[in-house]
């Protein structure tokens, strides 16, 4: 394809600085937004399916894979599922509809060594494949030298921006279309063939020209039908042992032979569906194959105040549970783990055999949940519990010694208990030891200690659960109308499967006319062509399993996925924070996102917890409210009321916002300073101590939202207005160190307590973290380094489309160090003992921070010296605003490279999980680029463009189109819905 001419000059420009790395693109066989092939095709998997609703990938030779319809990630779900066609006449004619099988599926997975028969790998397929994605739209073309005839696949599912409810359908395609190359007239069978994946003991009933694998679940499962009238239905594959009902398939497949047979009762093990085809030459023709699927119950449950089922029942746990963050710490191969993947709702008591208290000490290994009263380790003497341990809300257990001298010669027994439903509440524990010397290793015992308990065997032994029905009733409170477990919206909108194959059957035409209207505009784009692959890559999130959205139609999100539950729960706010897309592209989803901090999240002091239970519910308020994710909330509401124009929406949750940017100020800026200066949760997951640029800036982002919404509702601001001209002064002074703002680290003269006794995730100090907190102060801060989100609130400041409050120049300054000095063009000797498979090794990348000038601490921030898509493209967005296009662009295209379908995913951009919810981000680039910004409040659109004259896409709550700056004049075009536009503002002029 032909790039504009800015993105031509870019690649020149870096092309000079980084001699070999800037036209790989070309040289190596793929352009940015361009088609891929070959090798580039082997990690590709393209999700289809509706927002909340699952999915199903189409991979880049054509397979199908991911498949996760029961609303949790099914990463290395990849059924023996294919479609294939047959050509009368035509030797090695019967192929799969698919390219190559990428060598690393042969022996990379686990158990490959035993010959992968579950998997279709031994059919024969075409030679080539190319691939190319026009979201939400992917197409597949197939070649081979022995077929008469050329394939072309598409899939897509419903994406309509603004049209939330038909974005949101169970619904995907796949079109398979076959032109004759031939100069002869061709005969051909078509045909679509599957396991009975869904529920193998279960029945296949028949529908209109398909077939219905059947769920457990009443009026459910997934129906695979094509829109042919001649289509003919084998409804049971051929039962036998081995491989008998794949080989019989086959047989049918390439010997042409159509295979009609009615539903039996009982298993069938699967079912293909037949279409003949005549081709003259020259002629196209295509086969529709619709997937409908209906699975309306699931067993998710995040947090309410439920019990699920008792714990510690059966064996103790070999090592990590499943759906739970990687377990460590611990002796041996198991260890007591009282997790629950449904949402911590197992619930028990287990306690040890009575024994005498002989020995000096009592060392043990805990972690887990940190509420004493709900999850933690006990000893009880003479009926009374006299000490007790927790976690530290981390999955790495960390030792803990108990002196016994107060209770020698008294009997005694161990007490673990796990009362807690809501999130962190389990409790590990280990290696329980008996010991006269307070110094014994743990992990290597003395033949003079005593080994109470190491849960190495099949069973408990003599430790015993006990009844905990009484003490469960403080904690496990009355729910009232909030259901049990997660129901998907769907279920609420179509009570069967037949409803939602009559729904699709009858609008099918005009979703995909509409889905199309979004596409073309959005591809019409005259936009750098990393920048469009980048935004439009990171679309398929929202149709991702990182997405849910329950029964009433309200929004709710995983951080990420692993791969086969969800990663990090709960609209987490401070990394939903980054995710600009969907508030652009469907503003009434994002708007039940900000209801739902606002109105369950947050309690009646202000505080709010920033993940919420499933299905959506008051969470606890047990730990830390996250300053980053609090204060960007504030911004969020003014946003949202900006994209909306809906006042009276704003007014309404304006004195919780009030309530939430007190509490604040209360917590972290208790001496009115203008500057958060008692330790502060965030992102990183730690808390800074001392001010700070990066929340520092969503403090002033915050005030500056606050005040502006306050004027509006004439209510009064002056003490938020002190607050934020004391805050840009010190920020700019103190935090400012000529170059890049940086943090004050602040321990002590606060009213936080020491560093030692605040409640952190992984904040426990050993005997040598002591000693670094003198020399150094609290571990995991950042203090002179270059945090690349070092003015993250300025960023959210300005995609909110509120007034950057501090120095423009300052500012600008901080993101070329950040480009200068953590843009990193290939990662050969950079040191990261974190989570390097982000980028590693000849990968470029932006890292979170550097220590250019001196200063790094012993032990900085955890992820420090990782990289993140999400704030590379805050940072490329920032620049872009600031004029700095072509380093915004150097970036995008290092993080990009990385995504290009060789080792990593193009449309799965990773961290703490796939799809990972701040890639989102990269939408912020659009606004950085051209300034376009709609604000349905006073009907204006705003431009202040970095590169002259553009055609960009532009979405609002009413519609969308395209929107182009030409020859000093802007063109807005329409597709879908309306945009009422009374004014333009032109780089900050009223432009006619």
């Amino acid at each position: 394809m032909v790039r504009s001419t800015l993105t031509l000059l870019a690649l020149f420009n870096v092309a000079i600085l980084f001699p070999g790395k800037a036209m790989s693109q070309n040289s190596e066989g793929r352009e940015f937004n361009g088609k891929y092939q070959k090798e580039y095709l082997d990690k590709i998997a393209f999700p289809i399916g509706g927002i909340g609703a699952g999915i199903f990938c189409l991979e880049g030779t054509g397979a199908i894979s991911h498949v996760s319809l029961r609303h949790h990630p099914d990463v290395m779900n990849e059924p023996y599922t294919f479609a294939a066609i047959y050509v009368k006449g035509v030797e090695n004619g019967a192929k799969v509809l698919e390219g190559q099988v990428p060598t690393w599926k042969l022996f990379g997975p686990a158990q490959s060594g035993l010959g992968r028969g579950d998997k279709t790998y031994g059919l024969p397929r075409f030679e080539e494949a190319v691939f190319q994605a026009r979201f939400p739209f992917a197409t597949v073309d197939l070649k081979d030298k022995d077929m008469p005839l050329a394939a072309k696949i598409t899939g897509w599912s419903p994406f309509i921006p603004t049209d939330a409810d038909n974005s949101s359908l169970p619904v995907g395609v796949l079109e398979y279309q076959f032109t004759n190359t031939s100069g002869k007239a061709i005969e051909t069978v078509f045909s679509y063939n599957t396991k009975n994946f869904i529920d193998g003991q279960g029945t296949i009933r028949g529908v209109k020209n398909g077939f219905v694998l059947e769920s457990d679940q009443n009026n459910s499962g997934l129906a695979i039908y094509v829109d042919n009238a001649a289509a003919v239905v084998d409804h049971c594959w051929f039962r036998g042992a081995w491989f008998d009902p794949q080989t019989v398939v086959w047989d049918n497949i390439r010997y042409g032979r159509i295979a009609d047979k009615q539903p039996v009762k009982g298993v069938a093990p699967g079912a293909s569906v037949y279409v003949p085809l005549t081709l003259q030459p020259g002629e196209t023709k295509t086969v529709k194959v619709n997937f409908c699927w209906y699975l309306p119950d699931s067993n998710l449950s995040i947090g309410g105040a439920r019990k699920v089922g008792q714990a510690f029942t059966g064996m103790p746990c070999k090592g990590t549970a499943s759906g739970q963050q990687p377990v460590s710490g611990f002796v041996g191969k198991q260890l007591l783990n009282s997790f629950d993947r449904g949402g911590d709702g197992l619930t028990g008591i287990i306690q040890s055999p009575e024994f005498n208290i002989g020995k000096r000490y009592l060392k043990f290994l805990v972690g887990g949940g940190s509420q004493a009263d709900r999850t933690s380790v006990n000893l009880v003497v003479d009926g009374k519990i006299v000490e007790t341990a927790v976690g530290n809300q981390t999955e790495t257990l960390s030792e803990t010694v108990w002196d016994l001298k107060p209770y020698q010669g008294k009997k005694a027994f161990v007490k673990v208990i796990d009362l807690d439903v809501y999130p962190w509440g389990h409790i590990l524990a280990d290696q329980f030891v008996l010991t006269d010397n307070r110094n014994e290793d743990i992990y290597n015992l003395s033949s003079t200690s005593t080994l109470l308990a190491d849960f190495e065997n099949n069973s408990w032994g003599d430790w015993q659960v006990v009844d905990s029905s009484e003490e469960e009733k403080q904690f496990l409170a009355d729910e009232g109308d909030v259901e049990a477990t997660y129901r998907p919206w769907y279920s609420e909108r179509f009570k069967s499967l037949n409803e939602v194959i009559g729904y699709w059957d009858a609008n099918q035409a005009m979703l995909e006319k509409n889905s199309r209207l979004f596409s073309d505009a959005f591809y019409s784009s005259s936009l750098p062509a990393e920048v469009l692959e980048a935004v439009a890559a990171n679309l398929t999130i929202l149709k991702s399993p990182t997405v849910l959205r329950q029964w009433d139609g309200r929004f709710w999100a995983w951080e990420g996925c692993q791969d086969s539950f969800g990663s990090c729960h709960g609209s987490c706010t401070h990394v939903w924070n980054y995710a600009q897309a969907l508030p652009h592209l469907f503003p009434s989803l994002e708007r039940t996102l900000r209801e739902t901090e606002f109105r369950v999240s947050q309690n009646t002091e202000g505080h709010q917890n920033f993940r919420v239970n499933l299905p959506i519910s008051a969470p606890p308020h047990n730990f830390h409210a996250a300053a980053d994710g609090q204060l960007g909330g504030i911004m969020k509401v003014y946003r949202e009321w900006r994209i909306s124009g809906d006042t009276q929406w704003m007014k309404d949750l304006f004195p919780a916002v009030k309530k939430s940017l007190d509490y604040c100020i209360r917590t972290w800026d208790p001496l009115h300073k203008g500057y958060l200066e008692e330790p502060h949760h965030n992102t990183y997951d730690i808390e800074f101590w001392g001010p700070d640029g990066m929340c520092t800036s969503f403090y002033l982002g915050a005030l500056t939202a606050f005040i502006e919404m306050g004027k509006e509702l004439k209510q009064p601001v002056k003490e938020y207005t002190a607050l934020l001209s004391k805050g840009k002064k010190y920020m700019e002074t103190a935090l400012f160190d000529g170059e890049y703002f940086i943090q004050k680290i602040q321990w002590e003269g606060l009213q936080a307590p020491n560093p030692v006794d605040v409640m952190s995730f992984g904040g426990s100090y050993s005997e040598e973290a002591l000693k670094l907190l003198k020399e150094e102060g609290p571990k995991y801060q950042y203090g002179t380094g270059c945090l690349s989100d070092g003015i993250l609130g300025m960023w959210m400041a300005s995609v909110c489309g509120l007034d950057e409050v501090l120095d423009n120049e300052k500012v600008r300054s901080h993101l070329v160090a950040v480009h200068k000095y953590n843009l990193k063009h290939d990662l050969i000797d950079h040191f990261n003992p974190q989570r390097p498979v982000y980028a590693c090794g000849k990968d470029g990348g932006l890292l979170l921070c550097t220590w250019p000038k001196g200063g790094m601490l012993s032990l900085p921030f955890v992820y420090s010296n990782e990289v993140w898509t999400g704030i590379e493209y805050q940072v490329a967005s920032h620049l872009m605003m600031k004029g700095e296009v072509e380093k915004g662009l150097d970036i995008v295209r290092e993080c990009r490279e990385r995504y290009d379908g060789r080792v990593r995913n193009p449309f799965n951009e990773i961290e703490c999980g796939h799809w990972y919810a701040r890639a989102m981000a990269s939408y912020g680039m659009l606004q950085g680029l051209t300034g376009v910004r709609y604000d349905a409040v006073d009907k204006t659109m705003y431009i202040n463009s970095k590169i002259g004259d553009f055609k960009s896409f532009i979405s609002t709550d009413t519609g969308f189109g395209t929107i182009e700056w030409k020859a000093g004049k802007p063109v807005l075009n329409v597709v879908y819905g309306n945009i009422d536009v009374k004014r333009y503002n032109v780089s900050g002029k009223i432009v006619d």
